[in-house]
């Protein structure tokens, strides 16, 4: 994104305006921002408009850091229940899930892998816990076994036999009866430093999972149904509140409440109150363990919520861990400190809803919208360069994963009003079709286009496996009155990241730029790098059929067209179906 920015201020000058109508998280904005370029960023939702804003907003990083200290001194008392009866911290505990057989009434431990987790993180150390499906036992072994007997009850396993199905009887009625705890992570000085040792639960260890109460009347709400949330269902959570231990959410809750409570700048407080907000999604029940890299990963990790049998709470005030409250709160001073070094001044940033009545906000580096774009807070013609990823068809359900964040986020602010029914994304549930997803992305760009000066550009960036989406995509972009002008691709997904491993996944995306059909002068589409790979290919030949549909006005032929194009690159194997 930021190489993007870099050529359009050598193409417009540093005085453009920049705008990004499907924000998200901000990439598009900080980028902008970093480099003092006046820009707008709207988005549906408040999490990500909000949090967006309060991340821009200045504030003295000084009174920052004494806020912070106030909110973990009033939290510190709730590290007294990670406490063992030794006196040491747990920073995690990793609980496979109980269930009994329907068939055979045996007691089964549901763990998803024979090899639970590496015993430590040293390359010396190449020992591992195994895990006994009909005992719940853990066995320390060689971490490169093939099978191993149980010490608990002599069972013999095969470390990569498929985990399934009742051990005792081999049929599959297995029905959930709570969780164990089988490991925890304890932070131990080894060395004078602190160190993370994972072991076996011992007697002693705070692992009970505490009350049932409810800190909040909005945890307390029911999961509704949906395309995503019906994960969270079939595996047993009824309320938002049941995706997290007692600990973690009294942890929350009163960080909340000590955050709304202090005296200080408004930007102070909600800098911090979203870092704490943040923290919500290590729940207890969803957040999985990285058996080889010892880490818990977010319950909303690949864009779904997490489904498993083995999960990972977090102590969320531990000094160590991935998330936890006091590394996001130092994260958080970083930020800030990194954000006013990039800059010669703070920006000023101003928020607004759009077709709000009254004054219209002119007095901004940074404006944040939070709603539809399909209406934007912006004159016509004032924009020269638009820069942003649509939605990626059905692949994120945005506003069901982001409920997780709203229901938090009405714990600070109560008034929070969320609506998900003008979201662009096909939803069977909410009953949005893919032509209910074309129509309302093409009035989005339509809007943008709008927005856009005469000699302005429209830059998406977009990728997907589904030729419906990409036909989508172009109805939209052609009724938008826009053409195509220019297409590249960039690798822009990590191969490493533990959601892409042994997958058939799509790194790369597509860089779409459009100009208005009506702009002086429509230069003739150009393919800005020379394909090589067949990721690449695949994308150039879709660019190319996608340019063709739009200029047709037609989208009808597009998974013809990718198929021609890739033959005429000799391309056999075909990615996007």
């Amino acid at each position: 994104m930021g190489a993007l920015l870099d050529a359009a201020v050598a193409q417009y000058g540093p005085e453009l305006v920049v705008s990004d109508p499907f924000s998200g998280g901000g990439t598009v904005t900080f980028e902008a921002a970093k480099r003092g370029l006046r820009t707008y960023a709207q988005d549906l939702y408040p999490w990500p408009a909000r949090g967006l804003a309060a991340a821009l907003g200045a504030c003295d990083a000084a009174e920052l850091q004494a806020a912070a200290d106030q909110v973990l001194a009033v939290l510190a008392p709730h590290r007294e229940a990670y406490r063992t009866a030794a006196g040491a911290e747990l920073s995690h505990v990793l609980r496979v899930r109980r269930a009994s057989c329907a068939h055979c009434t045996g007691k089964v431990f549901e763990f998803p892998h024979g090899l639970v987790s590496i015993t430590s993180r040293s390359l010396n150390d190449r020992g591992a816990f195994f895990g006994c499906r009909s005992c719940g036992h853990l066995t320390r072994r060689t971490r490169s076994i093939k099978s191993f007997t149980c010490d608990g009850c002599d069972a013999r396993w095969s470390v990569n036999q498929e985990a399934a199905g009742c051990p005792h009887c081999s049929q599959d009625a297995l029905r959930p009866e709570g969780w164990q705890a089988v490991l925890v992570q304890e932070l131990a000085v080894v060395r004078r430093q602190l160190r993370a040792v994972l072991r076996p639960v011992a007697e002693g260890d705070p692992v009970a999972l505490g009350s049932d109460a409810m800190p909040s009347e909005a945890l307390a709400a029911k999961i509704s149904t949906g395309k995503e949330t019906k994960r969270l269902l079939d595996n047993g959570f009824t309320t938002w509140g049941d995706l997290y231990s007692s600990r973690q959410l009294e942890v929350l809750a009163d960080g909340l409440k000590a955050v709304a409570r202090l005296d200080c700048a408004v930007a102070v407080r909600d800098r911090l109150a979203f870092s704490l907000l943040g923290a919500a999604e290590m729940p207890a029940f969803l957040s999985r363990w990285d058996r080889f890299n010892l880490k818990p990963f977010e319950g909303t990790a690949n864009h779904r919520y997490t489904q498993t049998t083995l999960a990972v709470e977090s102590n969320l005030l531990s000094p160590v861990g991935r998330g936890t409250i006091p590394r996001r709160l130092e994260a958080a001073t970083q930020a800030l400190q990194w954000f006013i070094d990039s800059r010669q001044r703070p920006p000023k940033v101003a928020t607004t809803v759009p077709g709000r009545r009254g004054r219209k906000k002119t007095d901004w580096d940074v404006l944040v919208t939070t709603g539809s774009s399909v209406k934007q807070a912006l004159q016509s013609g004032s924009v020269n360069v638009v820069v942003t990823d649509p939605p990626y068809f059905d692949d994120v359900q945005y506003g069901e994963l982001a409920r997780l964040f709203h229901v938090w986020l009405k714990v600070y602010d109560p008034s929070v009003v969320v609506d998900e029914s003008a979201e662009a994304v096909p939803n069977s549930t909410r009953g949005t079709s893919t032509a209910d997803y074309e129509a309302t992305i093409a009035a989005c760009l339509a809007e943008s286009r709008r927005t856009l000066k005469v000699d302005g550009r429209l830059i998406l960036t977009f990728h997907n496996k589904k030729v419906v989406a990409w036909r989508a995509l172009a109805g939209a972009i052609a009724t938008a009155g826009l053409k195509v002008t220019a297409l590249a691709a960039v690798l822009a997904e990590n191969r490493g990241d533990h959601c892409k491993r042994s997958v058939n996944a799509m790194l790369h995306d597509l860089v779409i730029e459009c100009a208005p059909t009506n702009a002086h002068r429509l230069p003739a589409l150009s393919l800005e790098f020379t394909s090589k790979s067949a990721a690449e290919k695949n994308l150039a030949a879709m660019g190319l059929a996608l340019a063709e549909c739009v200029a047709l006005g037609d989208a009808a032929n597009l998974g013809a067209g990718y198929r021609a194009h890739l033959e005429r690159m000799s391309v056999r194997k075909r990615l996007i179906d």
